[in-house]
């Protein structure tokens, strides 16, 4: 009893900690995107603002909390059934408890916000190097000579040889263009995330029954390679083993869900069961025969020990 307590609250603390991470790193994200758009829009009078509780973090902790959790019973030596059905139950508690406690806060309207926008973040001299669709007519470079962000502010023009405007147009605001380093990896998984919050939250909307079917099933296949996170004596090596293995997981989510995939899938169940189960039933059959799978490897891994 002592584990599974010890188990209930590991798993707890990694998901609200994930919960918050997420949400925090996407409203830094956000903020990042606010700040870069030239010029500001709605007159800078609220430059930051947004909420640290966001549907997006909820498939971080979901998938993340249960992976720590089957880590944290494998290195316990805590029995498999009993890490399972804790893992569980916790998973789709604590993800019901936050999609309520992200909605009474969105109703309460609480955000996270900043009214006094920083100092002008470009001044004149600023230089766009960037395509036609920001700036009229079909310029390579644009040089502001005034206040970037005064209405028909002088500027110099690139069209094969330079030429000055006295009275320039209104350029569309834009995301200005600053050299980044993109990753296309972390940048995927951001996009999952995404998708998958988009599609626990329409289940939960639902109500509480569908919801439970779709994030269990999930759950179940999740919580099901956990044959994965006991692979080898070392447990680094088993949490990189698992991470990979969710990260496919998380990749299956968001194909199954796409509409077309949807629709094909549903197009050969259709007589047999409700297009809303299609995803369900798959992730509970993948889950059923992995957990087959890993019982009958510990049988027969029994049998040989026993000569």
């Amino acid at each position: 009893m002592k584990n599974i307590a010890k188990l209930v609250l590991f798993f707890s603390l990694s998901f609200i900690a994930l919960f918050f991470l997420a949400g925090f790193l996407d409203l830094l994200q956000k903020w990042v995107d606010r700040a870069l758009i030239f010029p500001s829009q709605n007159g800078g009078t609220v430059f930051f603002s947004g909420s640290l509780l966001t549907h997006m973090a909820l498939p971080a902790a979901f998938y993340g909390s249960i992976l720590l959790g089957l880590n944290y019973s494998t290195r316990r030596r805590m029995a498999y059934p009993a890490a399972f059905a804790v893992i569980f139950i916790c998973a789709l508690s604590l993800s019901v408890a936050a999609f309520m406690g992200t909605e009474s806060l969105r109703r309460l309207g609480g955000r996270i916000t900043m009214d006094q926008p920083p100092a002008k973040m470009v001044e004149p001299g600023f230089i766009f190097t960037t395509g036609s669709s920001v700036i009229p007519g079909p310029a390579d470079t644009l040089i502001f000579l005034e206040d970037p962000y005064k209405t028909g502010a002088a500027r110099a023009v690139s069209r094969g040889s330079f030429f000055y405007q006295g009275n320039g147009p209104a350029i569309y605001p834009v995301r200005l263009p600053f050299p980044e380093e993109k990753n296309r990896f972390l940048g995927s998984i951001t996009e999952d995330f995404l998708r998958s919050s988009q599609y626990l939250a329409a289940w939960f909307e639902t109500g509480l029954l569908p919801y439970g079917v779709y994030a269990g099933s999930l759950a179940m296949f999740l919580l099901s390679l956990g044959c994965l996170v006991n692979i080898s004596y070392w447990s680094l090596a088993n949490l990189f083993l698992g991470i990979l293995a969710f990260r496919g997981a998380l990749m299956l989510d968001a194909f199954l869900n796409q509409p077309h995939i949807h629709e094909l899938l549903a197009s050969f169940a259709k007589n047999m069961i409700h297009e809303s189960l299609v995803n369900p039933i798959i992730f509970s059959t993948l889950g059923a025969l992995i957990l087959l799978y890993s019982a009958l490897v510990y049988l027969a891994r029994g049998r040989i020990s026993n000569g």
